[in-house]
């Protein structure tokens, strides 16, 4: 609730003649809002006469926001020729007793996740200031094999004059990959 019952023993009257009548502005078990209320309570006799007493309720918000429906923790490959994925996810459901002020997001659903782990983080801000989080990792992984072109065709040739060898030549192949660096050894 954004507020709370309140039961109090109303304060008492008397006058020294009859008629006289008390009117408060609110009454035990009355359902206070977050904030300082004042209660006044006024005796009015026969003759006009008038005496007031007053008090006040304040109810303070110390429940934080809630948010439930957190993803779990995500791994992914990349997608195909790129060093990253495009991951969606279900946003999580965030409410307050009250009110929320603002939700912020790290990523949302449908963001480029690179090569990697990251930590996607949701909070919320009440109107008074409490707080919550959820987070979880989102892993992409490298599946995608490098490319090697240009590899050269067999090579057949006759060792060189008076050796048991030969000297032989080609062009080194290509190597690429869609992330990381290549190394050809």
């Amino acid at each position: 609730n954004c507020g709370a019952i309140i039961t109090w023993t109303p304060p008492s009257a008397i006058d020294n003649c009859a008629g006289l009548g008390v009117v408060a502005t609110h009454s035990p078990g009355f359902n206070f809002p977050v904030g300082v209320t004042t209660v006044t309570y006024t005796a009015t006799d026969g003759a006009g006469n008038i005496s007031t007493c007053s008090f006040d309720v304040t109810i303070n918000d110390t429940e934080a926001p809630s948010i439930t429906g957190c993803p779990l923790d995500i791994t992914i490959n990349n997608d195909l020729g790129n060093c990253d994925a495009l991951v969606t996810c279900t946003v999580p459901t965030i409410t307050d007793n009250c009110a929320v002020a603002s939700t912020t997001a790290s990523h949302n659903p449908g963001d480029l996740f690179t090569i990697g782990t990251t930590n996607v983080t949701y909070t919320v801000l009440d109107a008074v200031g409490n707080t919550s989080t959820c987070s979880f990792d989102v892993t992409v992984n490298d599946t995608e094999n490098p490319l090697i072109s240009g590899c050269p065709a067999p090579i057949a040739t006759n060792n060189d004059l008076g050796n048991c060898d030969a000297v032989v030549t080609w062009t080194a192949p290509i190597a690429a990959d869609n992330c990381l660096g290549v190394v050809l050894t």
